[in-house]
């Protein structure tokens, strides 16, 4: 049954007929309505733009990083320029986008972001809970921003030795969840702030009931306390010579440590470290590869350090805690589709200001979102894994979508829906299990004339093997 059109009052604003379903069904228009009343935020007087798709409008500037900014907004109205009736509509110009942009700021974003962005996983979610815990995960990254002086003199360069980064950037902090790759918490500051002071911030999200991946920056007795106040448990690496005071050796040769936290009054905290090898002949073989990133971490005998709140052997194998923390990297791979996928690095952000930073940075977070929530609905309806759907495929059936969306009649939109999740699982475009693999792909770059340092192999897989096959307690 072919869909129907959408009728155009001659008389209506064009803002109030441009339907985008793609993020409203995450970002309801009378949740966007409700922050923009709370903000102050709302325009004296709705003409072409409204306020209220400039919201839209900032989250569609990182899903269309090809086009400048007002070729985005003019790729979102193409379907309703199509169907309006005066073939002479003029659209806002990149004036008019930065004049609403400015009257937006960036706190419209972060309020909605807050309130909207919450873990997607369902008991039905594959891969989402470990122990009966939901898993999350936090790590860092480094954005380009571009080189005007105003970001410049606040966000800062990065120095190594004489030289410097030749973009300023800027140090996001993300928690995200491990099954959904969801980024449910967000924090950005000056490129060189700390990790674990951002870290502290991002607790705010955690609730009894999961358990934080890590990587091993970030312990520290005072936080590990702090995670445990949230009511959350935590699995993450450890550095050597820390914690080594053993209370009680368990039964899977894992053991507790006391840790007394500092200050007056603070109760001691009991945690588990595990400690394992690689199996000598994998090490060995990763050993072999010319890099430096995995001589020592591929060393036949370095012993890998976890910590965890989690103390019942009974409930968490010390086995299962070894190849649960490899879970951690699902928020890496977040990190690349947002980075990599859905902006296009190596280019930097878009915007000059540091306001206008902060609100394209929540935009790409939301869009980035936006996706994953319908990832994870088509996933559930085909009984798959989430990690098995492709993210680069959604950001191809999402250019047709806002076209699509864009046209139909309003009471066809839950028959497009139902349409685009199922394009989202399309067999053809499932991704394989993943697969046992160490060190990451080499990226080749473009041609040039200055010696760049490549390693020897891209990666070594072991397609027969897991990780559980080649570890040593």
């Amino acid at each position: 049954m072919p869909f129907r059109l959408q009728q155009i009052d001659p008389d209506s604003k064009f803002c109030q007929h441009l339907q985008l379903p793609f993020l409203e069904r995450c970002y309801p228009r009378e949740l966007v309505g409700e922050v923009l009343s709370q903000c102050q935020a709302w325009e004296k007087r709705e003409r072409k733009l409204s306020q209220l798709v400039m919201v839209y409008y900032v989250m569609a500037l990182s899903l269309f990083r090809q086009y400048n900014v007002t070729d985005v907004f003019a790729h979102l109205c193409r379907g309703l320029e199509w169907l309006w009736p005066d073939s002479h509509l003029a659209l806002p110009t990149g004036g008019a986008l930065t004049a609403r942009r400015a009257s937006l700021g960036s706190i419209v974003m972060r309020r909605l972001f807050r309130q909207c962005c919450r873990p997607l996983a369902t008991e039905r979610t594959k891969g989402a809970f470990a122990f009966g815990l939901r898993l999350m995960a936090i790590d860092s990254t480094l954005d380009e921003v571009p080189d005007s002086p105003t970001n410049a003199l606040h966000f800062g360069r990065l120095t190594s030795g004489k030289s410097q980064s030749p973009y300023p950037q800027v140090r996001c902090m993300y928690l995200a969840e491990v099954g959904t790759h969801a980024i449910v918490d967000a924090l950005f500051a000056r490129c060189k702030a700390s990790e674990q002071s951002m870290a502290w911030a991002l607790l705010r999200s955690l609730h009894e009931g999961m358990l934080l991946l890590a990587d091993r920056n970030f312990p520290s007795i005072n936080w590990l306390t702090a995670v445990e106040h949230q009511g959350a448990h935590l699995l993450c690496r450890l550095k050597a010579g820390i914690f080594t005071q053993r209370s009680c050796t368990l039964a899977d040769g894992s053991y507790l440590v006391n840790l007394r936290p500092k200050g007056k009054n603070q109760p001691p905290l009991t945690v588990r470290i595990i400690e394992y090898r690689l199996e000598p002949s994998v090490a060995r073989e990763l050993a072999d590869l010319p890099t430096s990133r995995t001589s020592d971490r591929a060393n036949p005998s370095k012993v890998h350090r976890l910590v965890t709140t989690l103390l019942d052997p009974q409930q968490a194998p010390a086995l299962d805690l070894i190849c649960l923390y490899h879970e951690r990297w699902e928020i890496e791979l977040a990190i690349k589709e947002m980075k990599i996928h859905q902006r296009l690095s190596p280019q930097p952000l878009r915007s000059k200001t540091p306001e206008f930073i902060y609100q394209e940075l929540y935009g790409l977070v939301m869009a980035h979102y936006a996706i994953r929530a319908w990832m994870h609905e088509a996933a559930l309806q085909g009984d798959l894994d989430p990690d098995r759907l492709s993210f680069t495929h959604a950001l191809q059936t999402l250019d047709t979508a806002f076209y699509e969306f864009s046209i139909v009649a309003k009471e066809e939109l839950p028959r497009q829906q139902e349409r685009l999740l199922a394009n989202l699982r399309n067999p053809k475009e499932l991704l394989s299990p993943r697969r046992l693999r160490f060190c990451p792909r080499v990226v080749k770059g473009v041609s040039s004339a200055f010696y760049r340092q490549q390693d020897k192999y891209h990666s070594v897989c072991f397609k027969n093997t897991t990780f559980r096959d080649i570890i040593l307690i």
